[in-house]
């Protein structure tokens, strides 16, 4: 017969499945907290690709496309403002004059958040405003903006090359930068 003694699990080798456990349990951990932080740190970077950036500052035209639309149909017609130009949403950079600028931010041609703000109470009056905020810069110009031009209204932003459509490309400075737009008949 045997003893209780012989059946008992020798000290080294539970010793050495203990450690395995924790080792293995360690790994999985690691693995999995390494690769959410991947997964997060990607999301939140942005992207070189200028396709990428284009295509999000595109989207987001259109998504203040569709707010227009809705005011349109909503008021019969798009808030009434002076011919000018105007900042879609907020987040944008400080540039000249100290102040939150779309446009060329940081040259004397900008326009001001704040002074869009007149804009953006109106267009909130018939829901909730995209909340993308600025696009990505392209040397010196950030969109979305929109300028009230006779009767067009022209959505704004700047790409790194080419336009995505639906927008169309309307000036380069031949260097990467693109304003492209899509344009509203009033």
């Amino acid at each position: 017969m045997s003893s209780s003694l012989d059946r008992r699990i020798h000290p080294g080798a539970l010793t050495a499945i203990i450690v395995s456990v924790v080792l293995i349990v360690g790994a999985v951990g690691f693995a999995a907290w390494f690769l959410t932080l991947q997964t997060s740190e990607s999301d939140a970077a942005p992207s070189d690709d200028p396709t990428v950036s284009n295509t999000r500052a595109t989207e987001l035209l259109v998504q203040w496309q569709a707010v227009f639309a809705t005011y349109k149909e909503k008021n019969g017609g798009y808030p009434e403002l002076p011919d000018g130009g105007y900042c879609l949403g907020t987040g944008f950079p400080v540039g000249a004059g100290g102040t939150a600028n779309c446009r060329d931010y940081e040259a004397t041609s900008y326009y001001t958040e704040e002074a869009s703000k007149p804009l953006m109470e109106a267009l909130s009056s018939v829901g909730d405003l995209p909340t993308a905020g600025a696009s990505t810069p392209v040397r010196g110009t950030v969109g979305p903006y929109v300028l009230y031009e006779g009767s067009t209204l022209n959505l704004l932003t700047a790409e790194n090359g080419t336009c995505a459509a639906p927008a169309v490309d309307v000036w380069t400075d031949g260097e990467g930068l693109h304003v492209c737009a899509i344009t509203l008949d009033r």
